[in-house]
């Protein structure tokens, strides 16, 4: 009985360890973590703890590196199979619903868990630097670990419920907006009600309720992974048994068992609803507004803009996000503290937080409809086709990229609002414009999403992850480059550097062009 219900799962984990993407990434984040130790070796000359900035480091781009694998990687396990039709074949085939969740899901999971282990004797260096104990090691990967198995159940849950990988991709999307500020909300709404002189602490309604509400917020407050990590990157830290742990494990089960019995219900939808996409369902109401409707003259474009970025209610969910960042920004510059009648909102604070993350979440939505441009094409075997009208490979790669740019409308505009008219976005944007930093960081961003666009063409997942870990490689080395001059040369303004970063960084980006429009005549011959 065990064999039958694993033999999908070692039939995965013999295929993945047998790519050589796999062991390609293997390699290059041990790379990524030699250029980090590096970079704290030269560093100890200036900071008294550096294997704890190595290792906080390290730790970090680890939970953003499965952040962005949980978009793409894990949410895909079943949704494909649903795209391709072969569900039902593995179902007619004797395996057991718990077989092909443990062969889809299950084995990206150890994939990822072999990843993490691979670096775990190297971050144990980190000790030797100075600043960190071997329990706050155990601690951050234990922490690390629990989320991905939360992060990869939800995805498995998310793509168990969806007909698209790209419906979830979004709900995965939206499930990790909810991890990441439900307990910013809880810690912000601890200090509001527990803020000295505040009416609704005096309020009869909350001391009635406090004793039981109070420890649920601060326990919410604690269940983050990027807050967690840098808890356990702190002096002093002993492991122990953290909200954090507890509700990512305890998640990660329930996902999964949810999967497991909503899987007899979603294996028998019909297949031909998820991948016929040139006929739309026609609708009435309100929601005909937001569907796809004719097609435009530009058909590419339009079947890009629906079937990739999202159509119209992409949009609307996209502008609400962007409108929930500075409302968020607000409330983090909101001075709580201060007594009721002397607080005033320090506007030039909430767009300069504004700004730091604004560009970030365009960056990865860029990257999210570059690594779909082409792999869609790819997967419904639909490229050979596309080859065949009578256009340039060039033309149809641009007229595809212009109905993902339609999509990215609302981004553009939070990003153009953001450093040209909300207070004090021109005196910051004045300031920066003349420093090499904000240049070397806009080119690594349009490096990662021309990356994301070519490792579409070559892997089938994780394309995402893989162009943000090249591109952390890269900006590495410029931070080795830059450790070099200020420390062996003694160049007083080593930043200046990165001006001459820029022309390397952007003649890569056009080399992923070029990469392009060869690889996609040489997929469509196969």
């Amino acid at each position: 009985m065990l064999r039958g219900i694993f033999a999908l799962f070692f039939r995965s984990l013999r295929g993945d360890t047998r790519s050589l993407w796999v062991h390609l990434s293997w390699l290059f984040l041990l790379l990524v973590i030699y250029v980090a130790l590096w970079i704290a070796q030269e560093q100890s000359v200036f900071y008294g703890a550096p294997g704890r900035e190595f290792f906080r480091s390290v730790i970090y781009l680890n939970a953003i590196f499965v952040t962005l694998l949980g978009i793409s990687y894990f949410s895909s396990a079943i949704s494909e199979e649903k795209e391709e039709d072969t569900l039902g074949l593995m179902t007619m085939a004797g395996i057991s619903p718990l077989g092909i969740l443990l062969g889809k899901s299950t084995t990206r999971l150890f994939q990822v868990f072999l990843l993490l282990a691979v670096q775990y004797p190297f971050t144990l260096l980190a000790i030797t630097l100075g600043g960190l104990m071997p329990d706050q090691i155990y601690s951050a990967y234990a922490a690390l670990l629990s989320y991905t198995m939360l992060l990869a159940n939800a995805g498995l849950l998310c793509s168990v419920l969806s007909r698209r990988s790209r419906d979830a991709s979004g709900l995965t999307t939206l499930l990790l907006i909810g991890y990441i500020f439900i307990p910013l909300f809880a810690l912000v709404g601890l200090q509001v009600l527990m803020m000295p002189g505040s009416p609704v602490a005096n309020s009869p309604f909350w001391i009635s309720v406090e004793p039981t509400l109070k420890p649920i917020l601060a326990w919410i407050s604690k269940t983050s992974v990027f807050g967690q990590l840098y808890s356990v990157t702190e002096t002093g830290y002993r492991f122990e048994w953290t909200p954090q742990l507890v509700s990512n494990s305890l998640g990660g089960l329930f996902f999964f068992l949810m999967s497991w019995w909503l899987f007899k219900y979603v294996s028998h939808e019909p297949a031909t609803e998820a991948t016929t996409r040139a006929m739309v369902p026609k609708k009435t109401g309100r929601l005909s507004l937001l569907s796809a409707g004719r097609a435009w003259n530009l058909s590419l474009t339009w079947k890009d803009f629906h079937f990739i970025a999202g159509g119209w209610l992409s949009i609307l969910i996209r502008c609400g996000l962007y409108l929930g960042l500075y409302g968020l920004a607000v409330a983090a510059s909101y001075p709580w503290e201060q007594p009721r009648d002397s607080r005033q909102i320090r506007w030039q604070d909430v767009t300069y937080g504004y700004q730091m993350f604004v560009l970030p979440l365009f960056g990865v939505d860029c990257m999210l409809c570059a690594s779909r441009v082409f792999q869609e094409e790819i997967r419904h075997q639909t490229l050979a086709s596309l080859l065949m009208l009578p256009r340039t490979v060039t033309h149809l790669v641009y007229t595809k990229m212009a109905g993902c740019l339609i999509g990215l409308i609302p981004g553009t505009i939070a990003v153009f609002i953001a450093f040209s008219l909300l207070p004090g976005s021109i005196k910051n944007l004045s300031e920066q414009i003349k420093e090499p930093f904000l240049w070397w960081y806009v080119a690594n961003l349009l490096l990662a999403i021309h990356l994301s666009a070519v490792f579409s063409l070559y892997m089938r997942w994780g394309a995402i992850a893989m162009a943000f870990a090249l591109t952390v490689g890269s900006m590495m080395v410029s931070v080795m480059i830059i450790e070099f001059f200020q420390i062996r040369a003694g160049v007083v303004r080593p930043d200046s550097f990165l001006g001459f970063l820029v022309i390397p960084l952007l003649l890569a980006c056009m080399s992923c062009h070029l990469v392009v429009l060869l690889r996609l005549p040489a997929l469509g011959e196969k």
